[in-house]
């Protein structure tokens, strides 16, 4: 039975000493070095290990069976009290548990302020211009034309289109132009720039290039756009693995609209919807709700936080590069489509990758390297904007979009290239421009 327990105890501590290490892998925000909960966890570690390494010696056997109730009694206090002092530490850090209490009720919607159909997902007019009128709605929420798409001019095709450049834009929130004020979108800065041009944004938060495909294969036979612009970012090899379809619209617990797909991936990647009570509860604590009462019990905790982290942690080992690459095959076949429905209508193509903040901010991520070589691979023009926004140009966290001026900044050498591909119809002269 010694034997037994030794062996069980030794790699326990062992791991729970690890845990301690590896604890700012599971602390969102925290910084790098130990701190005093790390070490007594990693403490609490060692010292069981050192217990069940003491258990093979005869003597100490004895003198713990001797005092085998006392030491129990011992053990229990000391272990309770390491326990409150390590769960009081972390509430005092400020650390948030997994399952946190909110005491509101929510603003609940399904598909009211957006709708999709074969075209994509884009604004019901109707409804978004009623909720700005009544002040519900402000900003970039309320651009909007009567088609539902992010633009403050209908999409059609007037007389004199035929004559002047037509450039139609495609994306998610970044081409819609989030978290830039109205009027400094990096589309409505080089459509202010060239008033000659007809300039579309069809791009919508959210939206992978499936979505874009499907928009562009709706609209290019009435437009007939000379140049498409398709923004790109990271999240869309992920996004082109999910159907699109109008999302739950949920008030967070600040009051923000929060947008939340109807689907997840299951433990095994498999795509399935979510009902109602899961979106709300998703969108409000950024977590699916738990699967029991022990885990919800777990998750009310701070040091039952950290063991469901790190389960989620262990989980998702390897789950990341398989979902990555199941998303690029998906995106690849998307964008191959893109390239040969934009030759069929003569219109030119340009990918326009987006970095993101933690692009700018450490070295260039994953995502982002494997769409350069799709890119590449597919001999797509594109445009490298990895050292055209500046790190001020990025909105305030939790936010990553980009603010006005790197907005403004994007805007203006989109400008430029629209300006040499007017003057000689050809892509290749311009900044940053990597042609195939």
């Amino acid at each position: 039975m010694v034997t037994v327990i030794r062996i069980v105890l030794m790699p326990l501590g062992l791991m729970v000493a690890f845990f301690g290490i590896g604890l700012d892998f599971l602390l969102p925000g925290a910084s790098p070095g130990l701190n005093l909960p790390q070490l007594l966890i990693i403490l609490a570690g060692l010292g069981i290990s050192v217990v069940a390494y003491k258990l093979r010696r005869p003597a100490f056997r004895r003198r713990l069976k001797a005092g085998s109730r006392r030491s129990m009694i011992s053990a229990a206090l000391v272990t309770v009290i390491t326990l409150l002092a390590l769960e009081l530490l972390l509430t005092v850090t400020g650390m948030s548990v997994y399952f946190e209490r909110y005491e509101r009720n929510y603003d609940f919607h399904l598909g009211g302020r957006q709708f999709c159909d074969a075209a994509g997902c884009r604004w019901n007019y109707e409804i978004v211009r009623d909720s700005c009128a009544r002040g519900e709605l402000s900003g970039r929420y309320c651009v909007a034309n009567q088609q539902g798409y992010a633009d403050d001019e209908d999409f059609v095709a007037g007389a004199d289109s035929a004559d002047r450049t037509r450039v139609l834009a495609l994306g998610d929130s970044f081409t819609q132009g989030f978290s830039a004020e109205v009027g400094h979108s990096f589309v409505e800065t080089f459509e202010a720039r060239h008033p000659d041009v007809v300039v579309w944004n069809a791009g919508f938060s959210g939206s992978g290039t499936n979505q874009a495909v499907a928009t562009f294969e709706s609209l290019a036979p009435i437009l007939r756009p000379d140049l498409t612009i398709l923004g790109f970012y990271g999240n869309d090899f992920i996004d082109n693995l999910l159907p699109f379809q109008s999302m739950y619209e949920v008030e967070d617990p600040r009051g923000r609209q929060v947008y939340v797909r109807p689907f997840r991936f299951d433990a095994v990647d498999n795509v399935v919807p979510i009902d109602e009570a899961t979106a709300i509860y998703l969108a409000t604590h950024g977590v699916h709700p738990p699967e029991n009462e022990i885990a919800r019990l777990l998750g009310s905790a701070r040091l039952g936080t950290l063991l469901l982290r790190l389960r989620d942690s262990i989980v998702e080992i390897g789950k990341a590069d398989r979902r990555l690459a199941r998303g690029v095959e998906s995106t690849r076949e998307y964008l191959r489509r893109l390239r040969e429905l934009a030759a069929s209508h003569d219109s030119a193509l340009l990918v326009m990758l987006i970095p993101s903040l933690v692009d700018h901010l450490s070295a260039t991520s994953e995502h982002y390297l494997t769409a350069i070589d799709l890119m590449e691979e597919l001999g797509l023009s594109y445009i490298d904007l990895t050292d055209v926004v500046p790190n001020e140009g990025f909105a305030p966290l939790p936010d990553t979009h980009w603010n006005s001026e790197g907005h403004q900044k994007v805007g203006a050498l989109l400008s430029d290239c629209l300006q040499v591909f007017i003057a000689s119809g050809n892509l290749g002269d311009c900044e940053h421009v990597v042609m195939p």
